[in-house]
This record gives C-alpha cells, sequence and structure tokens, in this order.
C-alpha cells in the first residue's frame, strides 16, 4: 500500500510526479512486462483459476445491444430510470444513486484503488448486496482483501504509468478479455471491452463526459477529486479515438447517448430515440 500512497502525493505536483516515474522506472517496466507475461500465457492456454469465470462469458449476448453508463456530470436519475430493463454496465459512484433510482446495473466495475478505498465500505455493505456482479481489477483484489464474491478481472495498464503525458504512451485494447483487459485510463474502456467480448453488438454511451474542466466532474460526489483530472479529459479522449477503431474493425457500433460532453468520436443519438 505504500507506493499507492507515494504515487498519489506525488500526483498533486508535476515535477514531483515526473520524478517519481523516472525513480520508480525499474520497477513499473518490470511490471508491465510482467503483465505482459501473464496475458500472454493466458492467450496461449494457461490455466488462470483467478479468471477462469471470464471465459463463459464470451459470446453470452451475441448480437444484443447493452448500455455502458459512466458518471459524468451530465448523467440524471431520470436516465437511469429510462434505462431500466436494459443490459447495463457501470461503475465507480453509481451505488450513491440507489435512493433515488430502482435501476440497477447489471454488471459493476471498478479498478482504481484510490477510488476503491472510497467506496468499499458500500460495496461490502448494503448499496453493494443489490449489484448482481461486482468486478474489480486483479490489482485490488491482490491489494485488498474483497468479498469472495466480488470477481477480478486481468487489467492491464500497459505503459501508462511510464508515458503518462497527453500523446505519449500506447493505446490499446483486447479482443481476448480472459488474458488482459487493456486500460484505457477510465474503467468505461475496461466496460466497453468486456461488452465487445460478450458478444454485444450495439453499444450505448451514457454520462460519458470526459470533461472535468468543471466545477462539478462527477454524477455525484464521493469525496475523492484525481489531482490529475485537468489533463485526463483529453487523454480519454485518445483512448476513445483508439476504441471506435477497435469496434469499427469488429463490427460493433458504439453510440454515444450523453448529454453533452466533449465525445464527440461517436455519432450522437439522443436518448430519448434509443428507450
Amino acid at each position: 500500500m505504500r507506493e499507492q500512497t507515494l504515487l498519489q502525493k506525488a500526483k498533486q505536483n508535476p515535477l514531483l510526479d515526473a520524478a517519481a516515474r523516472v525513480a520508480a522506472w525499474p520497477v513499473l517496466a518490470a511490471q508491465y512486462r510482467q503483465a505482459q507475461r501473464q496475458a500472454d500465457a493466458r492467450r496461449a492456454g494457461a490455466h488462470d483459476p483467478r479468471y477462469e469465470w471470464i471465459l463463459k462469458q464470451r459470446g453470452r449476448f451475441a448480437g444484443q445491444r447493452c448500455f455502458v453508463v459512466a458518471t459524468g456530470p451530465s448523467l440524471t436519475m431520470e436516465d437511469l430510470d429510462r434505462i431500466r430493463g436494459e443490459y447495463s454496465f457501470s461503475m465507480n459512484s453509481c451505488l450513491l444513486a440507489w435512493e433515488n433510482t430502482a435501476w440497477r446495473p447489471d454488471v459493476y466495475m471498478i479498478q482504481d484503488w484510490y477510488v476503491y478505498q472510497k467506496l468499499a465500505p458500500l460495496l461490502a455493505g448494503d448499496a453493494g448486496s443489490q449489484l448482481p456482479e461486482i468486478w474489480v481489477s486483479g490489482q485490488i483484489a491482490a491489494a485488498y482483501p474483497v468479498p469472495e464474491r466480488f470477481r477480478a478481472f486481468p487489467l492491464h495498464e500497459l505503459d501508462h504509468k511510464m508515458f503518462h503525458w497527453k500523446g505519449w504512451g500506447e493505446f490499446r485494447f483486447s479482443e481476448d478479455c480472459y488474458s488482459c483487459v487493456c486500460d484505457g485510463y477510465s474503467v468505461t474502456f475496461s466496460a466497453l471491452q468486456m461488452a465487445c467480448y460478450m458478444g454485444f453488438r450495439e453499444i450505448y454511451l451514457l454520462g460519458c463526459d470526459c470533461n472535468y474542466n468543471q466545477p462539478k466532474s462527477h454524477f455525484l460526489p464521493y469525496g475523492y477529486h484525481d489531482p490529475k483530472a485537468a489533463v485526463m479529459g483529453d487523454k480519454m479522449l485518445q483512448a476513445h479515438a483508439a476504441f471506435r477503431r477497435f469496434a469499427q474493425a469488429r463490427g460493433v457500433r458504439v453510440v454515444n447517448c450523453t448529454r453533452g460532453g466533449m465525445l464527440e468520436v461517436y455519432p450522437r443519438v439522443p436518448l430519448e430515440e434509443i428507450v
């Protein structure tokens, strides 16, 4: 847990952040190589009991549609009520909405250490008990004593910890989520990859503003603010452009139903025209 604390403090200062990453380079590079070796081994058929549940998800919903609900400030309770009955993925602070909507996502995903620290008590309590599926990154499952019913997925952070500036580092996505789920600077991309893996051919995005340069940066505040939030929107826009190419190559249509925001790489359709 010490690594998390030091990196979190370093994020507060760009120069300190850069220095910390240079100092940590050997460790980060080793982690990258290990993650890649493990992903390659699973892709080649290696048995990994942590993630074998994912194999049963492949193609389960072939040809169907789903919603991926992010937690941007444009999201409304009315939006959530409207998609009740639709298969949906959501994430992070969405569980703070339970008092105001009967909607519950079919799959809840969380992968950031710091976000998990804030929300773990809720996930382990009544709010979490209302979620049919809770999927956490392998990093969270390794760092915390997560409840037994939580399922871990193999998040591959690529080179994002080493190359963290705009225009640096690689963006790629996985069509084999048992081998790995690639990081795109947001858990939204993990949900998108899993949706493709599960066979969905139409994916509708909600609450995906990609705009943190405003007083309200999330649907519902929960006491966590990423010190790099001011630049994360740009990184996510780059990642979405890469994901659009990934999805198109696989015959998956992604539509943005977000009310406003900065995400323009997908076609926009008002939610009211979909449901």
